[in-house]
């Protein structure tokens, strides 16, 4: 098994990009910093008549949306992959080796060792010619929390995967699906602002919870809100790993056929 995954990562870094893969690499790492920078730039230019917008422990904009951007793009990315998976790979499936869900973790940990790279090449780069503390305040708790986001992304898109292998025009409203998690998600502001009426429902949402808990983490004198932790998406994960594979399990052979 460890083998077919490994051949599958390196057949998926090959073929991720397309023909043009200089482009594919530009918009890999360009899409999240062109983001970044923007709504720094806006929330900067803003700061002095907002003054809400202040991240506390005077945490850089730059650093805080880093933290919340790039790893929801991995999140992002991975369901969207895991949801072209089967349909990439059909041609693979007459080999007995290769299953879909050898394909599901190969693109996962694509996408988890990609996002990662450039995480580490934008926290050097901060580090190195803007002089921010790029150290993070407690590394094993940070790091569990992206695995969490990691498994949050994998087990949502085994579900999404399966679904729209039979249903295709689902596709693109699970893909506004994860548009509409990025803003319930607090990626690019502060959770704070939000008054507590509404927040109060937007807890039910464990990426919520995930996303704060990196910066809290990450950050020296980062609050985090009461409510928000790391048990709720764990169980949540299980419940849709479970449901993902139940799912599976009952469409396998299905899954490997091809599309008439």
């Amino acid at each position: 098994m460890l083998n077919v995954i490994r051949a599958l990562f390196f057949r998926e870094l090959k073929t991720r990009f397309g023909k043009n893969r200089h482009l594919g690499y530009f918009w890999v790492v360009g899409e999240p910093l062109i983001q970044i920078l923007v709504i720094t730039t806006v929330v900067t230019l803003i700061r002095e008549n907002i003054t809400h917008l202040v991240v506390p422990g005077g945490t850089p904009v730059f650093m805080f949306l880093a933290c919340g951007v790039i790893p929801f793009f991995m999140f992002r990315n991975i369901v969207t992959q895991l949801m072209g998976g089967i349909a990439g790979n059909l041609s693979l499936f007459f080999y007995k080796p290769v299953r879909p869900i050898h394909v599901f973790l190969a693109r996962a940990l694509l996408e988890f060792y990609m996002h990662s790279l450039i995480f580490l090449c934008v926290m050097i780069l901060a580090g190195w010619f803007i002089g921010y503390n790029v150290v993070p305040r407690d590394f094993l708790a940070m790091f569990i929390s992206v695995l969490l986001m990691v498994l949050s992304g994998f087990s949502l898109g085994v579900i999404f995967a399966i679904i729209t292998h039979f249903i295709e025009p689902l596709k693109t409203i699970f893909t506004y699906f994860t548009v509409a998690l990025y803003i319930l998600s607090c990626v690019v502001f502060p959770i704070w602002i939000i008054p507590s009426d509404i927040l109060k429902y937007m807890l039910y949402n464990p990426m919520l919870h995930i996303c704060e808990s990196i910066k809290h983490y990450y950050f020296d004198g980062y609050p985090l809100v009461d409510g928000v932790n790391l048990a709720y998406p764990l169980v949540c994960n299980i419940i849709m790993l479970f449901i993902g594979f139940w799912f599976y399990y009952y469409k396998r052979r299905e899954l490997v056929a091809s599309r008439p």
